[in-house]
């Protein structure tokens, strides 16, 4: 008999357990495989590799992690885009359109290079030995790469550390079992296996 109870109709669906929502979480928001989301939930081993894949199938299940997905990728947008402003007004900033009469940001914005500034310091003191005040500016600049570097991880234009490919080969068999329940499962591992070139048998026995 299955760990959970038999589908009733979503207009009377009950709240879902602790145990299968720490399951659904594992799923659509930890992008864990079926079986390793279900093992963190609690469930025995034989449902973790067998009736996991039918509680999924559900269709309050289903709905469910359909629906905090979208909400996870919207949340995401919504992240990625203040980072990526904020990313960009910083590229942009110009300390020539703050310090507009300072004599050192007036000569670099004469060049084109005020927006490089990051900070302009200005210290007088009193010189004992030349019996004058003297005036020290230093300047620093803006690693304007650190923020592109950034900006580049934010839009995903830099390459992800590669997985292990046995990794890879058993989330990728786990998706395809949930997609496709009616195909056999040696069939799938082989596939599976000659793409990310290991063994069929790691992947099903």
């Amino acid at each position: 008999m299955s760990e959970e109870n038999q589908e009733t109709p979503l207009s009377k669906q009950k709240p879902f357990s602790h145990r299968l929502n720490k399951l659904i979480a594992g799923v659509s928001e930890q992008d864990k495989p079926p079986t390793e989301a279900a093992r963190a939930a609690g469930y025995s081993e034989s449902y973790s590799r067998v009736d996991v894949y039918s509680t999924l199938e559900k269709p309050s299940v289903k709905a469910e992690i359909e629906r905090r997905r979208e909400s996870r990728m919207a949340e995401a947008n919504i992240h990625a885009n203040e980072v990526i402003g904020t990313l960009v007004s910083h590229l942009r900033a110009d300390l020539g359109d703050i310090l507009p009469d300072n004599p050192i940001v007036k000569q670099a914005k004469a060049v084109g290079l005020s927006h490089l500034l990051r900070k302009v310091t200005v210290k007088e003191y009193f010189d004992k030995s030349k019996q004058a005040t003297v005036t020290e500016t230093t300047v620093e600049l803006h690693n304007s790469q650190t923020a592109a570097k950034q900006l580049c991880a934010v839009m995903g234009l830099e390459v992800a550390a590669a997985k292990n490919p046995y990794d890879a080969a058993r989330a990728a068999y786990e998706r395809l079992l949930l997609e496709y329940p009616l195909v056999e499962k040696r069939v799938v591992a082989e596939r599976v296996g000659s793409v990310y070139g290991v063994e069929a048998r790691l992947l099903y026995e």
